[in-house]
């Protein structure tokens, strides 16, 4: 629970840090667009720089047509410190149809989702499940018909999560008091991903985190 969105961000910073300390490798975090991207980018932005150096950051889905995923993060903070030569623009990683969401010797250490008032997660809507989970389904798939403007996208799939985050700890980003309905139906448990995609993740066993600033959320 958290008063505000941006109050999240602290937590963010702490968690890439403690991610750091366990080794020195790169660090891979799946990033959202949208609201919960602003918590997130500004929790990755006050990391030290070295850390930031290691940091690549995977977007879960992007529009193809009117304002892009992508530019919410550069305009949240990202763009700074590139300019400031802390970070780099290739270390932004963006979903590409017929290509691995990650190069398959990594893995995600973090990976943060926003969800919808629909309870969708990336462009993961309901309906896409059990379709995009699939054994032969890409790990990354392009949507058309999106019943959530622009309709054309490009999303990570579930097939995508279960390969490349299925060890990563996963922060799912109740934000707003329209997100109260998911939320509730999300901790009541009694639906599946196919009414409500968010549901993915405690069904294959992920480790997930629920994060909120919505009050008095019914059991």
């Amino acid at each position: 629970m958290v008063q505000h969105p941006e109050a999240y961000s602290a937590v963010v910073t702490a968690q890439i840090q403690q991610v750091a300390q366990r080794s020195d490798r790169e660090i891979l975090i799946g990033v959202p667009g949208g609201r919960g991207a602003v918590a997130v980018i500004g929790g990755i932005v006050q990391c030290p720089p070295a850390v930031l150096k290691r940091v690549h950051l995977y977007l879960v889905d992007e529009r193809i047509t009117g304002s892009r995923n992508l530019d919410t993060l550069l305009n949240t903070g990202l763009q700074q410190i590139i300019d400031q030569g802390i970070f780099r623009r290739s270390q932004i990683h963006l979903p590409q149809e017929g290509h691995p969401f990650v190069a398959s010797s990594q893995q995600l250490e973090l990976l943060y989702l926003g969800v919808g008032e629909d309870g969708h997660i990336a462009s993961l809507f309901p309906g896409s499940y059990p379709e995009l989970d699939a054994l032969t389904c890409p790990e990354v798939v392009y949507v058309d018909g999106s019943p959530k403007p622009p309709p054309e996208r490009l999303t990570v799939t579930y097939r995508g999560l279960k390969n490349c985050a299925k060890r990563a700890q996963v922060s799912l980003l109740f934000f707003g008091e329209g997100k109260r309905i998911a939320l509730e139906r999300f901790l009541a448990g009694t639906e599946n991903p196919s009414t409500l995609p968010c549901r993915y993740f405690p069904q294959e066993w992920f480790s997930v985190e629920v994060v909120t600033d919505i009050q008095e959320v019914a059991p």
